[in-house]
């Protein structure tokens, strides 16, 4: 007798053919097939998705297939940190019991980031008063925070306080997220419960390189806008520094805003030789004013305690100054841990170098420059009310040519209308003090067409020499008909043709009586005359996210002034009108026209800054 062959194994199996990988980059995407044996009833493939953050996790295009059909799996926009972990199931529909995991690891593209970098970002906090932040952080490559420091001036509402004050923390841990479309965010954890939310605070940030960001912080409590450097050096400064400063002068709680040469001439010491100052208190100038102080060795994140006697202020004021590199140092007002300090401030340094002190003729301040201002319209004290753009020919002779400004002041009746416009041609003189030291007083005037009533604006500059741009101070209306406040910066423009195109990342501001800021990546295309991309903001301490946004944009007039447009639901009025100022293909600054517009005022300013962007990867838009 011959026994018969067994029968066949009738159970049901299931495996991926072929194996599915173990890792992916956020931008990418991958298809996944399970092949189920022994079914009779040729029921498919169902397919489950699961993560450690539900809800954002990503997608699967189908939950169930055929036997052999792929489904394609795509990971989530963001996460927190740099990778998450997703677990894909795939069942036999027959029999759930049978079913193989694949865990796929998404990864963003923190590694682009990685060393010590300084943020700096001036706002308001929810006492709608002035908030400034600046401090260090150092990111591991890997999506994490490890350490840091930080120095924030905001409104402190405990009954206990209820003042503006000024609070210095280590930076205990936090974490960084860099998407493909070089947008991220950016966590901080300090042990401050007042600072942020409860001791956390948030930042949205454009990449630009691995060396520079544009930022604004996207708290409840905070909003603000900004930078972030990388850090190169942490050396003693030394030579002559331009600076300027702005926010909130304590004993007269008026806006303030001062700026002017302070000259390191030994270590640790300004001695007053080559040092002045120029400060703005609530539309009240003096100028010249002396200055001298002392300055601290750099602890290891590049943070120098500088402590400053002025001719303008009653006390010695405070600033703690973060350190990018040798030329280049964010500043903060550290002066004010009670509420009695001397003021509430924050700015940049950029150091002469070489030229400390070499800027003896009129010759010194020469060609076409591009100038951007923020600050306050006086009319009622409320911060970035005060918004403009410009630019001019110094001729080294003392005088101003080919000039056109749009500046705008929210809150004044001056014109008498709800906003006050000053647009149109203008010339203009200037001249250097005789120290030698970069200082240079600007006066506007002929402005076309002329506005009513008369406006003349006095501007200070303060040379850096060895191409670096000057900063600037606005002295406001010598005619005291538009009283104002603020500070900025000026750019040397590049020889026509002045051309916007490319890919760039944007960092904005509105006001309209409350604030919104924040951050974009967008793409212009120069032959259509039209951009799109996407922002993250915060209005009104309402954090949005993955806001599209367009706009247009044609040249108007050869010196690089283009006309445009924004548009998006990002923004606190859309579409509004803005004029471009070109620097160069690389950045530029833009500002709002249409406050005052005849025929549909808009009632906000804005103003922002825009810079080409390196793509995080090849590939990547």
């Amino acid at each position: 007798m011959q026994n018969p062959a067994a029968p066949p194994d009738s159970k049901i199996s299931i495996a991926f053919q072929p194996a599915p990988p173990g890792a992916i980059l956020i931008n990418a995407t991958t298809a996944l097939t399970a092949v189920v044996s022994n079914d009779p009833s040729n029921a498919g493939v169902d397919w489950s998705l699961t993560c450690s953050n539900p809800g954002n996790c990503g997608s699967l295009t189908a939950l169930h297939t055929g036997s052999g059909q792929a489904t394609t799996y795509t990971p989530p926009l963001t996460f927190s940190g740099n990778s998450q972990a997703i677990n894909i199931v795939a069942f036999a529909t027959a029999d759930n019991t049978q079913n193989i995991l694949a865990p796929i690891t998404v990864t963003a593209f923190a590694s682009n980031l990685k060393g010590n970098y300084v943020l700096q970002a001036q706002g308001i906090d929810t006492s709608f008063g002035p908030y400034q932040f600046a401090g260090v952080i150092v990111l591991n490559g890997n999506g994490a925070i490890t350490s840091g420091e930080q120095t924030v001036n905001f409104f402190d509402q405990n009954p206990n306080v209820n003042a503006e004050v000024t609070r210095a923390d280590p930076i205990t841990s936090g974490s960084y997220f860099l998407g493909p479309d070089g947008r991220g965010t950016i966590t901080v954890n300090t042990n401050d419960q007042d600072v942020g939310l409860n001791g956390v605070e948030t930042f949205s940030f454009v990449y630009l390189s691995t060396s520079q960001a544009l930022i604004a912080e996207t708290d409840f409590t905070e909003s603000a806008t900004g930078t972030m450097d990388l850090q190169t050096s942490i050396a003693a400064p030394s030579g002559g520094y331009a600076f300027v400063v702005s926010g909130t002068d304590i004993a007269s709680q008026s806006p303030t805003a001062f700026g002017g040469i302070f000259n390191i001439d030994s270590p640790k010491n300004i001695s007053g030789n080559g040092s002045l100052a120029d400060q703005n208190l609530g539309g009240t100038v003096t100028p010249e004013a002396t200055l001298s102080g002392t300055l601290s060795t750099p602890d290891s994140f590049g943070a120098v305690t500088m402590n400053l006697t002025a001719g303008f202020a009653a006390a010695p004021i405070q600033f703690t100054a973060y350190i990018v590199d040798a030329t280049h140092m964010k500043l903060i007002e550290s002066d004010n841990t009670s509420g009695t300090g001397s003021g509430s401030t924050g700015g940049v340094a950029i150091g002469q170098g070489t030229a400390t002190g070499t800027f003896g003729n009129l010759t010194a301040f020469s060609g076409t420059y591009v100038f951007g201002m923020v600050g306050v319209d006086l009319t009622g004290f409320t911060p970035s009310t005060l918004t403009s753009a410009g630019l001019f020919t110094a001729d080294g002779a003392g005088n101003l040519v080919n000039g056109f400004t749009d500046t705008f002041l929210q809150q004044s009746g001056a014109q008498g209308t709800a906003g006050a416009q000053i647009s149109g041609a203008f010339t203009g003189a200037y001249a250097l003090d005789n120290e030698g030291i970069g200082r240079v007083r600007l006066l506007f005037d002929h402005l076309a067409p002329a506005p009513n009533p008369v406006v003349l604006p006095r501007l200070f500059f303060y040379l850096t020499g060895n191409g670096n741009p000057p900063l600037v101070l606005d002295g406001s209306d010598v005619s005291f008909d538009y009283p104002s406040l603020g500070a900025g910066i000026a750019y040397p423009q590049s020889a026509a043709p002045l051309s916007f195109g490319g890919k760039y990342g944007l960092s904005f501001t509105q006001q309209n009586g409350s604030e919104n800021d924040g951050t974009a990546q967008i793409n212009a295309n120069s032959s259509a005359g039209t951009l799109s991309g996407v922002a993250d903001t915060n209005s009104t301490f309402n954090p949005t996210f993955d806001n599209p946004i367009s706009g247009t944009f044609a040249p108007s007039a050869s010196n690089g002034r283009f006309a445009g447009t924004l548009t998006g639901q990002t923004f606190d009025y859309s579409p509004f009108a803005v004029e471009y100022y070109i620097i160069d293909p690389s950045h530029g600054f833009f500002v709002e026209t249409d406050l005052v517009n005849s025929s549909s005022p808009s009632g906000v300013v804005s103003f922002g800054y825009y810079a080409a962007r390196t793509p995080v990867c090849s590939g990547c838009p």
